[in-house]
């Protein structure tokens, strides 16, 4: 054993048997031909029909993986790839895809057991720095088990703004869709490989769920940019921002898509938003959740198209000066793609900042 782990043994140990009780294993294969082996847990029972939900990684379903930039939308997914279950029991049971939505990377499916099955308690309130356990499912299903902490990250510019990230550092494809776990046993997260350690907050997959279930799909604005988080880079940089623009929070824009209604309004990578629809934001977590708060009342089943206008604080760091804006987003429960836009360079004086502006 890890002597670092020696003051949270039984606890830990509690913790983890008890996430374990719902931890399933998956795989995929397309053609007979083996696609993707991974993990994933229960989230519902239904007792008449016999019949259980799976909360899995959209991975499971991927046909063809860029590999690159997740934000260019050109991964493919085969929703008719069969998927096997791999139960407690040591049995195996056919799949059904329920749902996917590709932005998340996540995928609900059902499958049919005679016995009842447990499902996770969750907490949606994950903090940094917190310790944490990944859970996964081997090959021969064997529980893989890694300690962490969350960590102090940005998402990098390929990746998706609205992960978390753990200090473990063996991620491999059997995590894929496995559960994050705090030291009380509770749900955190589900992992994500997109990167190392990268996983989705139940911040984000609780609202997902809700808005799936009230109406069976999940949809989300798109804004048409990619952000970092000030808190979350390096002392240094933070100082210089607030020396030069007496700004210490808040969202760095780090690309502007295309063509899109925020390039035309004239925001520009670099510029800092502050404020969305009046609240302070200060991850890309927080405004992850706040988008989808605002898909609550939006039911798109007979609309193809819905826009909704978000009002943000944003600073323009080419004029030093603030400006209130409204931008209209689209609803959608597609992939957002975000490509680099005409305007893409800048910079804030640093030497090296990871944005690399000219």
């Amino acid at each position: 054993m890890d002597p670092q782990l020696a003051p949270i043994r039984e606890r830990g140990t509690n913790a983890v048997l008890s996430a374990a009780k719902f931890l399933l294993g998956l795989s995929s294969s397309i053609g007979g031909k083996p696609l993707l082996r991974c993990s994933g847990f229960w989230i519902d029972w239904d007792d008449e029909s016999k019949t259980g939900t799976i909360f899995t990684t959209a991975h499971l379903i991927r046909s063809n993986n860029s590999e690159f930039d997740v934000w260019l939308g050109q991964d493919e997914y085969d929703p008719n790839a069969k998927v096997m279950v791999h139960l407690l029991d040591d049995t195996i049971v056919e799949a059904h895809l329920l749902y996917y939505q590709v932005h998340y990377d996540i995928a609900l499916f059902s499958a049919r057991v005679d016995s009842p099955v447990q499902f996770p308690s969750f907490n949606d309130r994950v903090q940094y720095a917190q310790e944490v356990f990944v859970l996964g499912r081997d090959e021969i299903f064997d529980l893989r088990i890694t300690h962490g902490r969350v960590e102090y990250l940005n998402p990098d510019v390929f990746q998706r703004y609205h992960f978390m990230f753990s200090s473990k550092t063996d991620a491999n494809q059997y995590d894929d869709g496995g559960l994050v776990i705090d030291l009380d046993g509770k749900v955190v997260g589900m992992v994500n490989i997109s990167s190392l350690g990268s996983f989705i907050p139940c911040s984000i997959l609780l609202k997902c769920l809700d808005l799936w279930r009230k109406y069976g799909h999940i949809t989300r604005p798109h804004l048409g940019f990619k952000f970092l988080a000030i808190k979350f880079l390096d002392p240094l940089y933070i100082e210089k921002i607030w020396r030069k623009y007496n700004i210490d929070d808040g969202l760095i824009v780090n690309e502007v898509a295309d063509g899109s209604n925020g390039e035309m309004l004239g925001i520009r990578r670099g510029d800092i938003i502050s404020c969305f629809n009046g609240e302070q934001i200060s991850t890309t977590v927080e405004l992850e959740n706040l988008l989808l708060d605002i898909c609550k009342d939006f039911d798109r089943t007979n609309q193809p198209s819905v826009e909704v206008d978000v009002v943000i604080k944003v600073f323009n760091t080419r004029k030093s000066r603030w400006r209130e804006l409204h931008l209209t987003t689209n609803i959608s429960e597609h992939g957002e793609v975000v490509a680099r836009g005409t305007y893409s360079s800048f910079h804030f004086g640093i030497k090296d900042f990871s944005f690399g502006g000219t």
